[in-house]
C-alpha cells in the first residue's frame, strides 16, 4: 500500500458502517452492565433528629413524646429530694465533723489540766519528779494514760528569768524499754511541764500532747497550756 493513502479514507461505506455500530454497540454494552449508583444525601448532625423525627410514623411520634413527657415528670418528683438528701447528708458530715473535733478539744483540756501539789523547799527537780510520778501512778492505774508507768525525771527550763518560781520539764517514762538512735537514748514516756513557787513550793504541772508528725491532719486540735504551768 502506498504510504500516502489512508486506509480509512479509502475504505468504503459500508465499512465504516460497520465500525461505527461496533463502537455504539460497545458503549450500549458498558452502560448496561455498569449503571450509575446514586445515594440520597446524610444530613447534617444538627439536622439528623428532625430527619429521624420525619421518618416515625404518627404512632412513634405519640410515644416518643409520651416518653419525653414522662422522663420530664420523673426528673421534677425525684430531682429536688435528691438534693435535699444531699444537702442534708452534707450538713450532717459538718455536724459530725464538729462534734468530733469538739469532743478531742473537750479531751485534750481534761488531760492537760493542771495538777497541783507542795513541794519540800528548797524547789530541787526531784521534788517535783516525785509530785509528778504520784501523778502519772495513779493516770495509769485509772487508764488515763497508758502504761506501765516507769520513772519520773525533771530538769529545769534554761533561763530562769522568774525570780518568784521555776519551769521544769519532766519526762514520766513507760517501762523499762530503751533503745540508742545516733548515739542518743531513746525513751518512750509523756512530757510535762511543771512550775513551783519558790517561796511557798505551790507547784502545778500540765500534760503535753505534742503535734502529729503530719500536721495537716484534719482532726488535730491545738489546746495551750496553762499559764499555771508555764508562767
Amino acid at each position: 500500500m502506498p504510504p500516502d493513502r489512508d486506509p480509512w479514507t479509502s475504505g468504503g461505506d459500508a465499512t465504516r458502517r460497520e465500525v461505527r455500530e461496533i463502537f455504539a454497540r460497545h458503549a450500549d454494552h458498558t452502560a448496561a452492565a455498569e449503571p450509575e449508583e446514586r445515594r440520597a444525601a446524610v444530613p447534617s448532625m444538627l439536622r439528623l433528629p428532625a430527619r429521624l423525627w420525619q421518618l416515625l410514623p404518627a404512632w412513634g411520634r405519640v410515644a416518643v413524646g409520651a416518653l419525653a413527657v414522662a422522663l420530664a415528670v420523673a426528673v421534677a418528683v425525684l430531682l429536688p429530694p435528691a438534693l435535699e438528701n444531699a444537702a442534708e447528708n452534707r450538713e450532717n458530715q459538718r455536724r459530725a465533723v464538729a462534734a468530733s473535733l469538739e469532743q478531742i478539744r473537750l479531751d485534750l483540756i481534761e488531760s492537760q489540766r493542771a495538777r497541783r501539789a507542795v513541794v519540800p523547799r528548797p524547789v530541787t527537780p526531784a521534788g517535783i519528779a516525785a509530785a509528778v510520778q504520784a501523778d502519772f501512778v495513779q493516770r495509769v492505774e485509772d487508764g488515763d494514760l497508758e502504761g506501765p508507768a516507769g520513772r519520773t525525771t525533771c530538769r529545769p527550763v534554761r533561763p530562769q528569768p522568774d525570780r518568784v518560781a521555776i519551769v521544769f520539764t519532766c519526762i514520766a517514762e513507760r517501762g523499762e524499754a530503751r533503745g540508742e538512735y545516733l548515739d542518743r537514748k531513746l525513751v518512750s514516756g509523756y512530757r510535762f511541764k511543771a512550775r513551783a513557787m519558790r517561796a511557798t513550793g505551790a507547784a502545778a504541772w500540765c500534760k503535753e500532747n505534742p503535734r502529729p508528725l503530719h500536721a495537716d491532719q484534719e482532726e488535730f486540735v491545738i489546746v495551750p497550756l496553762s499559764r499555771a504551768c508555764t508562767g
